[in-house]
């Protein structure tokens, strides 16, 4: 059995698993609803319904039936994982079809949005896992993202904010003096380009919250193209954004000789967004 909480807006029930799950393919969708082997909240479906942020579908199929899941390696070797995880799937749901595919016991080291496409990161075994979660902890591991933001003139710099983050809403707040709850955060952000209406920016991140670069790109008064949460609606609408253009695009590391890792301080790993 599979089981997906549904997020986003509301779409065809076909459609949705089509994003989060490709590999099941759609005959085989036809066929688990002509046999009643659909739930969505507990209820048994045959049509193509629509569901909204929130359902639960479970799906009662035979697993030798699932297409084999293709994933895009940047690179591999006996500690780690480095994968281009495309726009549109949740990174835990990512991992498992990956594990399951491959048979390799694959463990996430950092996360990415459900929209957000870009380089993720696997630990391979224990030692690799405790190297990379230090890392990202400590700062020894470099991201940087491309995003296309709504603006004419791009605020350039290193800034500091303070970030809330409401678990019942699934949303963060930016505020730029600490108040209560919150946790400080520091974004980069440089011009690639600008545009007439539009402007491409490199964003590194100092820290690593959830939703931060999103949030707090909005909250400088340049937000990201497509953002459903915390975009501009109007101009959304304008520029036909179907998706957020946001992308960890690059990864570097500084890892101290004493790591297991440390090796990977002569690599950088870059890939090209799909918005440029």
């Amino acid at each position: 059995m599979r089981k997906f909480t549904v997020e986003g807006k509301p779409q065809r029930l076909g459609k949705y698993l089509g994003m989060v799950f490709p590999e099941l393919g759609f005959a085989y969708f036809r066929q688990l609803l002509k046999t009643k082997n659909i739930r969505i909240n507990e209820r048994r479906v045959t049509e193509d319904v629509y569901v909204e942020k929130g359902d639960v579908i479970e799906l009662f199929l035979e697993e030798e039936r699932i297409r084999k899941f293709d994933y895009v390696s940047v690179f591999e070797d006996s500690n780690v994982l480095i994968t281009a995880k495309p726009r549109g799937i949740a990174v835990e749901e990512y991992a498992k079809r990956i594990c399951s595919s491959t048979g390799r016991d694959y463990r996430l080291a950092h996360r990415l949005d459900v929209n957000t496409q870009g380089l993720l990161m696997f630990a391979k075994n224990d030692d690799a896992e405790n190297a990379l979660l230090e890392g990202f902890k400590k700062g020894f591991i470099n991201k940087k993202y491309l995003a296309e933001v709504v603006g004419k003139e791009v605020k350039e710099g290193v800034f500091d904010a303070y970030l809330v983050k409401d678990g019942d809403k699934g949303e963060v707040k930016i505020f730029g003096t600490k108040v209560d709850n919150s946790k400080k955060i520091k974004t980069g952000v440089s011009l690639v380009e600008q545009k007439e209406y539009t402007a491409l920016v490199e964003v590194e991140l100092h820290t690593g919250k959830t939703h931060q670069i999103r949030a707090h790109l909005s909250y400088l008064g340049m937000p990201i193209v497509g953002d459903a949460k915390y975009g501009n609606f109007e101009m959304n609408r304008v520029l036909r954004a179907k998706r957020q253009l946001l992308t960890a695009y690059k990864l570097s590391f500084n890892f101290p000789t004493s790591s297991k890792l440390n090796y990977l301080n002569e690599k950088e790993f870059e890939i090209k967004p799909d918005f440029c």
